[in-house]
């Protein structure tokens, strides 16, 4: 993760990240589609594209395939 994010991003990420694959995949296509995204109502617009950009960039790893051993 990026070093300048705050430890509320930090913790948000990761506790996004522990619900697993498809929901981190739901709460980005919610972002793409310029949804509301209720999880990240605590946060401001600046915060929720730092939020945005990192599981981006987890993601980018699995490149389209999840874990088998997700929630």
């Amino acid at each position: 993760m990026a070093p300048d994010h705050s430890n509320k991003i930090i913790h948000k990420i990761e506790a996004i990240c522990e619900q697993g694959c498809t929901q981190i995949n739901h709460l980005l296509d919610k972002a793409e589609n310029g949804c509301k995204i209720e999880e990240l109502s605590d946060f401001s617009p600046s915060e929720i594209k730092q939020i945005i950009t990192e599981l981006v960039e987890i993601m980018s790893v699995y490149d389209g395939e999840c874990s088998t051993t997700e929630k």
